[in-house]
């Protein structure tokens, strides 16, 4: 057996094991029990990976790391994402001792979700280091099938059927397309292990085997069109899945892509163009769907979408680069995209626990009936606040990090490639800008809905633990850590692409910006407002300050039901594109010189799930329905249909060889 013996790769082969023993656990006699010492071990396996996979990357020369005969294969780019699932699995687990509570009080057996988490985490795992197809695929088809087995931990309830469904459906239809894509290039290279395909000169049709990864890798990441599962599964999954989907789950979707186009590389530069011209649109519309949801999860969800499209846009950089042999212009690119995945991992995970402890308090979803919450819970505000800065690219935290490498991307493919690239990059960023705006937009509004003004729900308690502390802290703290300090992490992206995208020896344009004067500016001003605040508060103590009620306008006495809603905050935008949108409003007055009570609410459905997706999945199951034949509940005709199916297989197995 091909293995390293070498101390850190036996400590990393261990720390998989001691997350595969935590399963043992599950079957402990109480519930309370199971749970905690089945995560205290999965936590403590993670923690023990997550550092020889820190190690690994910042001492890594390039070199490879085959196990078990080549079927598994470490490179800087397993590594990167190995890095990115560990370091997310550690406080969204963390958040399962305060999630669980809930529902170990209610006597339910959670017992099936934790064997289901650890699984899903586990083969997560096991896809970026799979250097053969088939173990790829049936790693990809575990964590399928354990993410929508977590799903129905509330299986009772209608939205968990229909979004667990949608789900389902994704994920087999992504299998069915990679399980072609790697039959072509077994056709073609006569291997399966990926180290082949990335020797391999030979391989012909390069770009229809990429289209086909990008479709389905892209289901999964949730580029739009393809994204119509995303914000019907992530709403209704528990709060811990729903961070992790976001926050790892999608971004397996982002390595494939990744992980295909080293197959392939390089392609033409109109694949570029198409993978940037998607990106957009997925990141434009992503934040405008964002900006119409009043549930807070779908909200996240939406924004999952727009982020996928700005890595996108990163990536389709690299492409163009790689197309006319820039070497700036991949790096900024592929780097951009890179970081970006890291750092939505980050702070979409923060968001969506950060809304969980809202979900658990209060009981609903809707933003309509938040608000005042930054009474009950100022720490949780705080750190929901820096999570929202950070997905909106504002600086000093570290989504304005990476979104700033795409941008400087922009304009190095202007300068590096001149003739018609200036306008093009231009039209592309100030559609990036445009993005950010609508993320602000969208952001503040949720967040002086949600925590300001006086609660328009009663909140008679409102309860965060120790665990939600500690798994809010440690993702807001690496948002602070990479915003503020981002040249080591800038020297880590730069390492993976040197090492497995473009071969180069000498200082990177990466390493050319002035990370330091980000640290330096970023600490100045973060110490002068500590400064003041401080004075403030030194001054309040001294001499007292008066506190008189907010001036109302001339009007005494207002009620939760007059404050703004997020429907009215938002309105004039979603306007702009609401035959898009499918954006409606529904009003209801009174007509009666005495005013009866009125109504007023707003919706908006997604374009692709209520024209496309749903129209086609009626249509087929009339068809079926009119197919009287597969309604038997004769046994022998079930095995009558195997049999034709294993015949047809064989059919065209015999066909293809």
């Amino acid at each position: 057996m091909n293995i390293l013996l070498d101390n850190d790769t036996s400590l990393l082969i261990f720390g998989f094991l001691i997350q595969f023993t935590s399963i043992f656990f599950i079957f402990l006699k109480k519930n309370k029990s199971a749970v905690f010492f089945s995560n205290t071990i999965n936590i403590i396996g993670l923690a023990f990976s997550l550092f020889i996979s820190i190690k690994f990357l910042f001492t890594s020369n390039g070199n490879t790391f085959p196990l078990f005969y080549n079927f598994v294969k470490i490179d800087t780019l397993s590594l990167f994402f190995l890095f990115l699932i560990q370091l997310i699995s550690i406080p969204t687990s963390i958040y399962i001792f305060s999630y669980l509570k809930h529902y170990i009080d209610e006597k339910r057996n959670v017992r099936s979700f934790m064997l289901f988490f650890i699984l899903l985490i586990i083969s997560s795992q096991m896809i970026v280091i799979a250097n053969h197809a088939i173990l790829f695929l049936i790693c990809w088809e575990m964590m399928s099938m354990t993410g929508f087995l977590g799903m129905l931990l509330e299986y009772e309830k209608n939205e968990v059927q229909k979004g667990s469904f949608y789900y389902f459906a994704a994920s087999h239809v992504i299998v069915f397309i990679l399980y072609i894509m790697f039959f072509i290039l077994h056709k073609l290279t006569g291997s399966w292990f990926f180290d082949e395909y990335q020797k391999n000169l030979q391989i012909i049709y390069p770009v229809t085997i990429f289209l086909l990864g990008f479709l389905g890798f892209g289901i999964k990441a949730g580029f739009i069109p393809f994204h119509f599962w995303l914000p019907q599964a992530h709403p209704i999954a528990p709060t811990v899945l729903s961070a992790f989907l976001s926050g790892v789950i999608i971004k397996l979707g982002i390595y494939g892509i990744f992980r295909t186009y080293l197959f392939l590389k390089p392609l033409p530069e109109w694949v570029g163009w198409l993978v940037i011209i998607i990106s957009l649109v997925s990141a434009i519309f992503g934040v405008w769907y964002a900006l119409a949801q009043h549930d807070i999860k779908k909200l996240l969800a939406y924004h999952s979408v727009e982020n996928i499209g700005i890595i996108g846009i990163g990536f389709g950089l690299g492409l163009i680069g790689a197309a006319n042999n820039s070497l700036p212009v991949q790096i900024l690119g592929f780097g951009g995209a890179l970081l970006h995945t890291l750092n939505h991992a980050i702070f979409k995970s923060l968001l969506f626990i950060g809304s969980g402890v809202i979900y658990q308090n209060l009981g609903t979803r809707n933003i309509e009936e938040m608000g005042g919450i930054v009474h009950r819970a100022k720490y949780l505000s705080i750190f929901f606040l820096i999570g929202s800065i950070a997905i909106s690219g504002l600086p000093p935290f570290n989504g304005f990090i990476s979104e700033f490498i795409i941008y400087v991307g922009f304009f190095k493919t202007a300068n590096e490639l001149k003739n018609y690239y200036p306008i093009l990059m231009l039209l592309f960023a100030v559609g990036l800008a445009l993005v950010g705006g609508l993320a602000v937009a969208c952001f503040t509004k949720v967040n002086s809905i949600i925590f300001l003004g006086t609660a328009r729900k009663e909140i008679k308690k409102f309860v965060i633990n120790i665990y939600d502390y500690i798994s809010l802290g440690l993702l807001s703290s690496l948002c602070i850590i990479i915003g503020f300090f981002p040249t080591p992490f800038v020297y880590l992206i730069g390492k993976i692409i040197k090492y497995d995208f473009v071969n180069y020896s000498y200082r990177s344009v990466l390493e050319t910006i002035e990370w330091n004067n980000f640290s330096f500016i970023f600490i100045s001003f973060s110490s002068l407002a500590t400064i003041i605040f401080f004075i403030k508060k030194y001054f309040n103590k001294k001499y007292s300050s008066r506190k008189i009620e907010a001036w109302g306008c001339g009007y005494n006495n207002i009620t939760p039901r007059m404050q703004y809603t997020a429907s009215s905050f938002a309105d004039e935008l979603n306007e702009i594109p609401k035959s898009i949108l499918l954006y409606h409003k529904k009003i209801d007055l009174s007509e009666n010189v005495f005013p009866k009570s009125f109504h007023f609410e707003s919706h908006s459905e997604d374009l692709v799930d209520s024209k496309v997706v749903i129209p086609f999945y009626n249509n087929l199951r009339n068809i079926l329905d009119k197919i009287q034949f597969l309604s038997q509940t004769d046994i022998r005709y079930y095995i009558g249909f195997i049999l034709i199916t294993i015949f047809i297989y064989s059919l065209l197995s015999f066909i293809w060889n």
